[in-house]
């Protein structure tokens, strides 16, 4: 038998075979073992986005400006580790898989961290937060990139793909929901007139849940979810590979809608107590709204999974992102017209909005990660390598970025004249913080909606693309096969 006839046997063996487990759904077993992974990052990860700030300036006494360049300066020099995490996940080839060593790897570097972080010991500095903010964004990295590249290949089936990551973006919620309880059950442990005691108690709270969730997670992770299978390649240079992605259309998009997304959510989280607290006068009610905002979600999340399998993951995304950004447009109108007449409605005003972006929140999360895994592949077809865990993190890294770029509301803040410690702040300062809650991220977010709705990865086309790259994948394999048969 010649090499030619031999490839083509063995190819059509190996496609039948990869197709087949290619499109294999994962039992609900599976997917609570990959989804429920990342509670206690969603616990820990509250904290970093949203109370950081407050609770080690206005409850432990930094400076409100020192904090944010902190936080900034952590997350910039945590951007460049993501390439090299997920270009050597990508490389990494061992009995128990590419991924499963890093995610191990950061498991003690997140318990650690996030006790230092939340459970501060001893005197606490800008540099004892700095080592311990960047700390605390290694274990991040470091679980994760690998995490997301396994489950970007964990499935090439357009609707699976949905399911898996909507299967982490419920858990997710869940973790949130878990997170946002721990401020309210520290307001009624430590009384009403004990603000410093119940932040204290809060974030003691959260840091032993990381503590405690982090290791359960990975242990059913590691032990129960399947790691596809991807022989070892040649490893381009990282200027050619990603030129290469960056001649992928569809991955450009994602960048763009990351790079806005992530900066407009950044100068929303980073103020989101402030706002709370000082305009809309919230109160205890404000652990109550976020509650609130992340219970919507896990309920909404389901229908996003299934109405993106019908219309389009696209379609659904920009769907969802117009429903919020009309709520969300409302927020000023309750500030600046409902309050100066009826004060007491602010409150149910904030709620409506809250559960309708709420059923929102969702969306982009879920089909946007089923949407990166489809950029991957199609990153697979035209570079010839597998590398899941080098596009993940090279988003990541912009995101990561301008997240930290994000963080400048808070030397604006400043800047503008705001005091968190004081409820008699100048309406410049005022408005100023309504900006940086509401004002930029929703026109950045508008933008996002316009460019997601470009994306040109429908289900159709994923098929046909998946089909590809699964017929180049294997006739590679099938040569190497049977040239070692005629051997």
């Amino acid at each position: 038998m010649s090499v030619t006839t031999g490839v083509r046997a063995v190819e059509r063996t190996a496609m039948n075979t990869r197709l087949e487990g290619d499109t294999k759904a994962l039992s609900t077993w599976q997917l609570v073992a990959y989804g429920q992974v990342v509670v206690p990052l969603a616990i820990i990860g509250l904290p970093l986005a949203i109370y950081i700030p407050p609770f080690y300036s206005q409850t432990l006494g930094l400076d409100l400006a020192s904090v944010g360049f902190i936080l900034l300066i952590a997350r910039l020099a945590d951007v460049f580790i993501d390439p090299m995490v997920g270009h050597f996940s990508d490389s990494t080839h061992t009995r128990w898989g590419r991924r499963r060593p890093w995610v191990l790897a950061g498991v003690p570097v997140m318990m650690v961290s996030a006790f230092m972080l939340l459970v501060p010991q001893g005197e606490v500095t800008n540099l004892y937060l700095f080592i311990w903010i960047c700390a605390i964004y290694l274990g991040f990295t470091l679980i994760t990139i690998p995490y997301g590249a396994w489950g970007a290949e964990l499935s090439g089936d357009y609707h699976e793909r949905n399911r898996i990551t909507g299967s982490r973006e419920i858990f997710l919620l869940v973790g949130l929901l878990m997170a946002i309880t721990a401020p309210i059950l520290g307001g009624y442990q430590s009384g009403a007139d004990a603000a410093p005691k119940a932040a204290f108690h809060a974030m003691a709270a959260l840091g032993w849940m990381t503590v405690i969730l982090t290791p359960v997670g990975a242990f059913f992770l590691l032990l129960f979810v399947p790691e596809p299978y991807s022989k070892k390649v040649f490893r381009m240079s990282l200027r050619k590979g990603l030129r290469i992605a960056m001649r992928n259309g569809p991955f450009r998009l994602i960048l763009y809608t990351t790079i806005l997304g992530s900066f407009a959510g950044s100068l929303n989280a980073s103020v989101a107590i402030f706002f709370f607290d000082h305009i809309a006068n919230l109160g205890k009610s404000a652990s109550a709204l976020i509650f609130v905002l992340f219970l919507s979600g896990v309920i909404g999340s389901p229908f996003w999974v299934r109405i993106g399998g019908r219309i389009g993951k696209h379609k659904a995304i920009v769907i969802a992102g117009t429903v919020s950004m009309v709520a969300f447009a409302a927020v000023p109108v309750l500030i600046y017209v409902v309050r100066p007449v009826a004060p007491d409605l602010v409150i149910w005003g904030m709620f409506a909005i809250t559960i309708i972006q709420g059923l929102s929140i969702g969306a982009a999360p879920i089909l946007g990660q089923s949407m990166m895994a489809d950029v991957v592949d199609l990153d697979t077809l035209k570079s010839g390598e597998q590398r899941a865990g080098f596009m993940i993190a090279f988003v990541s890294m912009l995101r990561k970025a301008f997240e930290a770029a994000g963080l400048v509301a808070l030397p604006i803040l400043a800047w503008a004249g705001f005091d968190p410690m004081s409820y008699n702040n100048t309406p410049a300062a005022n408005f100023t913080l309504l900006a940086m809650y509401c004002l930029a991220p929703m026109a950045l977010w508008s933008i996002t909606i316009v460019l997601i709705s470009r994306y040109p990865i429908t289900q159709e086309r994923q098929v046909r693309l998946r089909l590809a790259l699964e017929k180049k994948l294997v006739r590679k394999r099938a040569a190497a096969l049977a040239l070692e048969q005629e051997v």
